[in-house]
């Protein structure tokens, strides 16, 4: 009779073999499973999984089938949830960094923008009339006429005498569904049509953009200044900049250019120009709720407009001039919604480049985004060095408000600009960088 021994345990007799690997195996390692005895768990499952196959081998066409119809599902649901159905809203467009030929067809309607301004006055409130279909309709006294644009009612009448009348439709941009339903005095339909209007503008097109930098082909940066009702340190930046001959681009709000009307005045006899910053910095997205730029229930397109028109408003009645064409969204919130609404004002958004958003308002200084004025030179230096078109284009993000105890990120400015222009970098506002 062959002796064995079992094979974890050499020094073992063993009376008993797995019964899946039929290795032999001592009293220790022996396991009870199912009526039968196993040299482990593995050997337990890899048993049992063949007799399932065992069992189901007479029906491995249909469950290959089976297998060959869900996947076929799930490619189906894949496909229909590709990118191109995701709503437009979330989909922000961007002008591709060295595309010279949008800058220069940009550049165009920037230089022309100020026409678009002409019936602005300082006692206006800034509302600027929608665009309008014209739309003529035969129709009998006591009729009742309902115009729906876009599943929103827009104009309802009560006609008074019979004959044709003109109704001026409102259109957003984009495709207009128009719905015109029409009510005798018998409360009878006699009309009820369902058309579509197009509405597109060169100008809408180019401006309802994001620009995140300038054209990286080329060696120039633009450092930006944001101020929504804080002015601490505005009179100590302003100085920094006049020493240093450096005209920028400021961004500012309706309600700061209320309050401070002779900073306002200071800032564009030192040549800066100013950018609009909305009235009252409003939340217009959920980012900060979600992380995701849907917008908000009150976030309508006469909003958007009143926001950024009064300011002009508020600006012209200060200068006597309007706003540059550019606007900054406050906490960098927007969608493509937010754009076309802000671009049929006149106005192309400014964001800044990626990772020079200088956190100069964090306090905090355990806070991630914290970062000394040091830290943000180094960085900043560390991109030049190291990236291939260096801070080309690069627009740059600062506040001129902070409540930051001293360790002023402004106060890096004369290092900083000192050492880009030493190594060949033009500095100056946004209309110079996008020229």
């Amino acid at each position: 009779m062959r002796h064995s021994f079992c094979k974890n345990h050499p020094q073992k007799s063993s009376s008993y073999r797995c019964f899946k690997c039929k290795n032999a195996i001592c009293q220790e390692c022996r396991h009870h499973l199912a009526h039968h005895y196993y040299c482990s768990y593995h050997c337990y499952l890899t048993h049992q999984f063949s007799e399932i196959l065992q069992k189901l081998k007479p029906y491995s066409i249909g469950i290959l089938a089976f297998c060959q119809i869900i996947i076929f599902l799930i490619l189906i649901v894949l496909w229909i949830k590709q990118p191109e159905n995701v709503p437009e809203t979330l989909i922000l467009k961007e002008p591709h960094s060295s595309d010279s030929t949008y800058f220069a067809d940009l550049q165009g309607f920037i230089n022309d923008r100020s026409l678009d301004f002409a019936g602005l006055t300082a006692k206006s409130l800034g509302e600027k009339a929608e665009h309008q279909h014209l739309l003529e309709l035969s129709l009998k006294k006591h009729s009742i006429v309902n115009i729906w644009r876009n599943d929103a009612p827009v104009i309802t009448e009560n006609v008074g005498q019979d004959g044709n009348q003109n109704f001026s439709v409102p259109l957003e941009y984009g495709e207009n569904s128009v719905k015109v339903l029409v009510i005798n005095q018998s409360q009878q339909i006699t009309m009820k049509q369902h058309y579509s209007v197009m509405y597109r503008n060169p100008m809408v097109e180019l401006f309802r953009r994001s620009i995140l930098r300038g054209n990286s082909d080329r060696k120039k940066l633009a450092i930006t200044f944001d101020a929504g009702s804080d002015d601490s340190n505005t009179r100590e930046i302003l100085k920094i900049l006049n020493n240093l001959q450096l005209n920028c681009t400021l961004f500012l709000t309706g309600k700061f250019m209320e309050g401070n009307p002779d900073l306002v005045k200071e800032m564009i006899e030192a040549g800066h120009e100013i950018g609009n910053h909305t009235y009252n910095h409003p939340h217009l997205t959920s980012y900060e709720q979600d992380f995701q730029h849907q917008l908000l229930p009150h976030i309508e397109r006469d909003f958007l407009h009143q926001q950024l028109m009064k300011t002009d408003s508020v600006f012209f009645s200060i200068s006597g001039e309007h706003l540059k064409p550019y606007w900054r969204a406050p906490f960098g919130e927007y969608n493509n919604q937010i754009l076309t609404w802000a671009a049929e004002t006149g106005y192309l958004h400014i964001h800044w480049t990626g990772s020079f958003d200088t956190h100069d308002w964090v306090t905090d200084e355990s806070s991630q985004l914290y970062r000394s004025p040091d830290e943000i030179y180094a960085d900043i230096m560390a991109i030049e060095d190291e990236q291939p078109n260096g801070l080309n284009g690069v627009i740059v993000l600062m506040h001129l408000a902070s409540n930051r105890n001293g360790n002023h990120v402004y106060e890096i400015l004369p290092k900083l600009i000192e050492t880009v222009r030493n190594k060949g970098y033009a500095l100056g506002n946004i209309t110079d960088l996008l020229n």
